[in-house]
């Protein structure tokens, strides 16, 4: 029997494909998040992958079904574009909008289209960073590109047979990555976004082929890197802002703060859930975090007051949202008049260090930052909030960058968008100090500039598994002080580390010391802490605070 040669997909076929690489990159997730080189317990590669493909995906079930592949194409572009989130949902969002660009006006994805998107999306991820590494996502989906070409030009016509080489490519560049890149060999992993990529290609593929079932294994964890099930509980967190999206198109996302006695987070999270879908609770003690979908938020709120005060009230009609989207973006509400001057919005997360953001005159606040990340989307609401002609945004977050540089470059009508390249939390509390409004942007940025940049970060967490960083063994449960990015200490103990990673940095009797804590510590633990700072380096001042941040016990900064 001769085989049957598909010369062409359609854009029904598209669709499915991409459902299905959403189905994937979801059975994948947790293996992509648990892949960092650092082994921190806030991995979100695949949480940011999915919610990004998640966002293009919606956006396509939204427009008309009965298009060609090059406008269902568009359409997941225009949508991840708007959802993207972190460093990797951003490169992911290029990626689409390259893959869109090559096969724009085709009803039918032919070979030439195949291979031209495959080629556009390389480019538009590598262009989508200002250095490009190998040995990362960007390495993958070139070899995807390199062995279709390669298929094609050998005189391969079947677009499924060109997609089955491009998918052997990806394996085998996510297979190279730790040849590329020595973090990931010493780590022992492979790339996490690279993983994603793969899980793409393949849940494409898998749909092509004519598969209508779950996903199932594709093998992907046996390539290299291999992590053991049981350390994706470090990624629980991600896990529920994740599963929180899933009905964002429904009713109203309501967010508030209990404040109360002995909050029972478990009781919480139930009680909740029998009024309302995509419950996320964390805290507890003396104040809890409520996050719900409810087509009545009255009713979340009269709950969440029997058990204490409640503020930081946040209600969204996602409903209206979801049907302002058009072309691909949203008709935002704008502020009655547009204010001249310049604001400042920052991403945060923990209430303590929301508090002190907003103390110190930031116009509004993007609830993220490690784990949870928001998107470009969110990031532009937040400056229309604002309500001034120039808006600098503080990321406070690596991962949060690129996501406010797409948030800029998209820009909001008449409000510009600036952003100050501010990397943790202790940076942007920096930054927020060398803000004054009564200056313009461009004085205005250089000061935030200087002033992020002349402080040093520590950053306090527990190894989530063994690993090998900066040529040290870690072994699982040890605390590590992370100095602006490197690996400065190791020990048992929050306290003990954090001690050890000070003596690597710039201490004299003009510095300033100020802790940040949060999730894993507590104000007496603290308090003791800043005794001990001060006795060991007298004359300094040592200033304490409650972030309330996740995953990380203490940050601090010294300048």
């Amino acid at each position: 029997m001769t085989p049957i040669i598909i010369t062409a997909l359609q854009g029904s076929d598209l669709r499915q494909a991409m459902r299905g690489a959403v189905a994937y990159l979801e059975l994948y997730r947790d293996a992509a998040n648990a892949l960092n080189v650092f082994p921190v317990p806030d991995g979100d590669t695949g949480t940011n992958m999915l919610l990004t493909l998640r966002a293009g995906v919606a956006q396509m079930d939204k427009d008309a079904d009965d298009v060609g592949a090059g406008a269902v194409a568009e359409s997941i572009a225009a949508g991840a574009f708007w959802g993207a989130r972190g460093n990797s949902g951003v490169i992911l969002s290029q990626l689409l909008r390259g893959f869109a660009d090559g096969v724009a006006g085709a009803e039918g994805m032919e070979s030439s289209h195949a291979v031209a998107a495959f080629r556009a999306a390389t480019d538009s991820a590598y262009h989508a960073v200002s250095q490009p590494r190998e040995g990362t996502m960007l390495s993958v989906i070139r070899g995807a590109s390199d062995a279709m070409a390669s298929a094609n030009d050998a005189g391969e016509d079947d677009v499924i047979a060109l997609w089955e080489a491009a998918y052997a490519g990806a394996i085998a560049a996510l297979a190279y990555t730790p040849e590329q890149l020595p973090v990931l060999k010493e780590a022992g992993v492979i790339d996490s976004g690279g993983l994603g990529v793969v899980a793409i290609i393949g849940g494409a593929l898998r749909h092509l082929q004519g598969e209508t079932g779950p996903a199932v294994d594709l093998g992907l964890r046996s390539v290299g890197g291999v992590i053991n099930p049981a350390q994706t509980d470090s990624v629980a967190i991600a896990a529920d802002f994740l599963d929180a999206h899933e009905a964002e198109e429904f009713g109203y996302c309501t967010q508030f703060v209990i404040h109360g006695q002995g909050l029972d987070v478990d009781r919480l999270r139930t009680g909740f859930g029998e009024i309302a879908e995509s419950t996320v609770v964390v805290g507890g003690g003396g104040a809890a975090r409520i996050h719900v979908h409810t087509p009545d938020p009255g009713a979340a709120l009269t709950y969440g007051i029997g058990y204490g005060e409640i503020d930081e009230v946040k209600i969204d009609n996602m409903s209206l949202q979801n049907r302002d989207w058009a072309s691909g973006h949203r008709e935002r509400a704008r502020p009655a008049a547009i204010r001249p001057g310049v604001s400042v919005i920052a991403v945060a997360s923990g209430k303590g260090l929301a508090d002190l953001f907003q103390d110190a005159g930031c116009a509004a606040i993007v609830p993220g930052g490690q784990t949870l990340n928001p998107s470009a989307s969110e990031i532009i609401d937040a400056a229309l909030a604002a309500g001034a002609g120039d808006v600098i945004v503080l990321p406070n977050n690596h991962n949060v960058i690129l996501t406010a540089a797409q948030a800029a470059e998209a820009g909001a009508g008449e409000i510009t968008l600036h952003v100050v390249g501010t990397r943790t939390m202790p940076q942007g509390t920096a930054a927020m100090l060398g803000f004054n409004p009564e200056l313009s942007v461009d004085d205005n940025l250089a000061n935030m500039e200087a002033a992020r940049m002349a402080i040093e970060t520590l950053e306090i967490t527990q190894a989530v598994r063994d690993s090998t960083v900066d040529g040290s063994p870690v072994r699982e449960g040890q605390f590590m002080a992370i100095r602006d990015g490197n690996l400065a200490a190791l020990a048992d103990t929050a306290e003990s580390v954090l001690q050890q990673g000070l003596a690597s940095c710039r201490v004299n009797d003009d510095s300033i010391i100020t802790l940040y804590w949060g999730a894993g510590a507590s104000a007496a633990r603290a308090a003791r802490l800043q005794e001990e700072l001060a006795a060991q380096w007298p004359g300094v001042q040592v200033d304490v605070y409650e972030g309330g941040q996740p995953h990380y016990p203490y940050l601090v900064s010294v300048e």
